[in-house]
């Protein structure tokens, strides 16, 4: 196939594996759906880097689930519904947190480890929760940990096959069903179709859109991008989270700083040493992300600097190290001795609330397409996410989303027609994907970030609109530049959000419309004509 239209496509010109269900994405969610889809059929799962690659391997703080002695699945509602904003589904938080106990078992069946003392799993705090309930393993590990125990269940598996290094360009879709996915072999440029009876999309975040972030090289919002052309509805999407906490300093990356840190007694201090967060918030610093995310904001300007501080000399060099081995390790390597010194950190984009809408069972709009995940939008996160309640997310609505879809498989046996998708393409030779890429990230930033306004989002909107004209008529031959096409096109989606919402709810605060407005108390949803 000529590379110049490498994205165009005849399916009776493809090569193809046919499988019952399709899972593209590697992360908890995506592992999930497999594990459970497989117990009633084949499953291919596509993932565009190294199958451990994902927002789970990185995750830190750990799992909230109502465990201990004195915690409830109520209370854990009640402080999910609190800090969603008024914008969670109720019903869908309530099988979140029952459900979850169960889910959080069944990993545990698998082998994955959590810390430990005498009496049991210990469970620290973190932001908006009245109980300590969130368990971690090998201190500031949890991801890694819950990670490689899907992997290696996954691997067990006969019924699952993972190809790794393979980017999924497209859904094949007709008359608002999907019957798979067109695929892109990273390695030999080969082009070819999985065509399947359920599509799961578990493809993570959409956290590279912006210049600071916590999130991986991967978390480019294909999965958004790639349902959305299929005719998929996208919601709330005007919802990124900023987590407060992520290192700041020159040339270093920017490393999330663990919410579960203050959660052990680390405070904000601003560079006098000032105690800011006992003048924002009851809660102090461990008041809801999108509260301490713009407390710090305000008192950068107050200081004129470009970051506070995090200050754990509450804790001894004995409990950092065993609670907190990779910040520890992290910090080392750019010279900041913790507890003894303070650690510089500013908020970064860190997780999408917003994505395919999906009901309680991971469908979607399209039929034998479903979502799981952080991709996904069910309205459980509202419109500010719950620390840690996202890794219990991707455990317990993975698996309802895979054993959904497999389902539906066997009853849905639809022979596949001869697709076609033909879209002229154009070659730029000059078109350099890395400074558009930057450039993006860079408006996003200052623009739609921790803080915006009309004359700011419509200035974002005209520049991406305008780059997104020319992108995406592009010829493409490699990832980056697929990746560049879905994160201008989920960009533009994000702007166009969060200009409809005029008030501040949760995550998006408007400093033109400061305050929250019932009027508003509604889902903001998007759908390709």
């Amino acid at each position: 196939m000529n590379p110049r239209y490498l994205v165009n496509f005849k399916l009776s010109e493809l090569s193809r594996i046919k499988t019952d269900v399709v899972v593209v994405g590697s992360g908890s969610a995506g592992l999930v759906a497999s594990l459970e889809a497989a117990r009633y059929g084949k499953v291919i799962i596509v993932t565009k880097s190294g199958v451990e690659e994902s927002n789970t391997y990185h995750a830190q703080g750990g799992i909230a689930v109502s465990l201990s002695k004195n915690d409830t699945w109520k209370k854990h509602f009640e402080d999910t519904i609190f800090a969603g904003a008024g914008l969670c589904n109720k019903t869908a938080v309530k099988i979140l947190v029952r459900e979850g106990v169960e889910r959080v078992r069944e990993i545990m069946a698998l082998g994955a480890k959590f810390d430990k003392d005498k009496e049991g799993l210990l469970f620290g705090r973190e932001g908006a929760h009245s109980e300590n309930r969130i368990i971690h393993a090998n201190g500031d590990n949890t991801g890694e940990e819950i990670e490689k125990t899907l992997i290696r269940a996954v691997k067990k598996n006969p019924n699952i096959r993972i190809l790794e290094k393979h980017f999924v360009i497209d859904l094949l879709h007709y008359k608002s069903r999907c019957y798979g996915v067109i695929v892109f072999d990273n390695r030999s440029g080969r082009q070819f179709a999985v065509v399947a009876s359920s599509t799961i999309v578990a493809t993570g975040g959409a956290g590279q859109i912006y210049r600071e972030t916590t999130n991986p090289e991967i978390a480019t919002a294909d999965g958004m991008a790639f349902a959305f052309r299929a005719g998929a509805a996208l919601m709330d999407m005007e919802f990124m989270q900023f987590h407060p906490t992520t290192l700041y300093l020159a040339g270093a990356p920017r490393f999330l700083i663990s919410e579960a840190v203050r959660g052990e007694g680390g405070i904000l201090v601003d560079k006098r040493n000032k105690h800011f967060m006992k003048g924002y918030h009851y809660l102090k610093d461990l008041a809801p992300r999108d509260i301490v995310s713009r407390a710090i904001v305000e008192q950068m300007k107050k200081t004129r600097s470009n970051c506070v501080y995090l200050d754990l000399s509450k804790m001894s060099a004995a409990k950092v190290s065993r609670r907190f081995p990779s910040i520890k390790k992290i910090c080392k390597e750019y010279g900041i001795n913790i507890p003894k010194d303070k650690i510089p950190v500013r908020p970064s984009a860190h997780y999408m609330m917003g994505g395919i809408k999906t009901d309680i069972n991971g469908c979607t709009n399209i039929d034998g397409l479903f979502a799981c995940g952080e991709v996904s939008c069910s309205g459980v996160q509202g419109a500010n996410r719950l620390a840690s309640n996202s890794l219990l997310e991707s455990l317990v609505f993975g698996a309802r989303a895979g054993k959904t879809a497999a389902l539906h498989s066997n009853k849905n046996k639809k022979p596949v027609p001869d697709i076609k998708y033909y879209k002229e393409r154009k070659l730029f030779n000059a078109l350099d994907v890395d400074d558009v890429k930057r450039s993006l990230q860079s408006v996003m930033w200052m623009c739609i970030g921790l803080e915006r306004n009309k004359e700011t989002l419509e200035e974002a909107l005209n520049i991406i609109s305008f780059w997104e004209k020319y992108t995406l008529s592009a010829c493409v031959k490699y990832v980056d530049g697929f990746e560049l096409q879905d994160m201008l096109m989920i960009a533009r989606i994000m702007i166009s959000a969060a200009i409809k919402r005029k008030e501040s709810r949760g995550a998006h605060f408007r400093t033109d419309f400061p305050k929250q407005s019932d009027k508003w108390k509604r889902h903001i949803t998007f759908r390709l004509k």
